[in-house]
């Protein structure tokens, strides 16, 4: 991360300081302040807004253009392990959803359970048991009231 001030990074560039300036007022250029007086720009800001910009080499003052490239990789150059990799990968990710799905069903079934609503697989049908006969009352009993303090009207 190299720092370098407005004037420099024109250079660098081939802008004018101006507009530097007014990039950076703009927020299309970030700038850094590394002291509360020295504002200057990364060079990674320059390539990022700019692309490539002109270096001069200070033994031979001569200018070289500086370039930042990627490479990007096709399908047909990706590697062997790499295919290997993404199929232990996906492979491993179906074993997951088959012991998920197999979860849930455990949870649907014993939430029937819960709701009384999944039928007795084992248990034979039982006969009816006759219910229980109670007794008849043949006496009758009359409650006793009482009265309430506030009920002081009543006899």
């Amino acid at each position: 991360m190299s720092l370098v001030s407005i004037t420099e990074a024109a250079r660098l560039t081939g802008k004018s300081r101006r507009t530097i300036q007014r990039y950076v007022a703009t927020g299309k250029l970030s700038l850094s302040q590394s002291d509360a007086t020295e504002k200057s720009i990364d060079i990674s800001e320059l390539i990022r807004v700019f692309g490539d910009y002109l270096k001069t080499d200070t033994d031979n003052d001569t200018q070289k253009n500086v370039t930042m490239s990627h490479n990007v990789m096709t399908k047909n150059d990706t590697p062997d392990i790499e295919k290997e990799l993404l199929k232990q990968e996906l492979a491993l990710l179906k074993e997951r959803l088959k012991d998920k799905d197999a979860h849930i069903d455990s949870l649907q079934k014993a939430m029937l359970l819960i709701e009384l609503k999944l039928p007795k697989e084992t248990e034979p049908a039982s006969e009816p048991q006759p219910e229980p006969v109670t007794p008849a009352v043949t006496e009758t009993v009359t409650p006793v009231t009482t009265k309430k303090s506030w009920q002081f009207w009543r006899k």
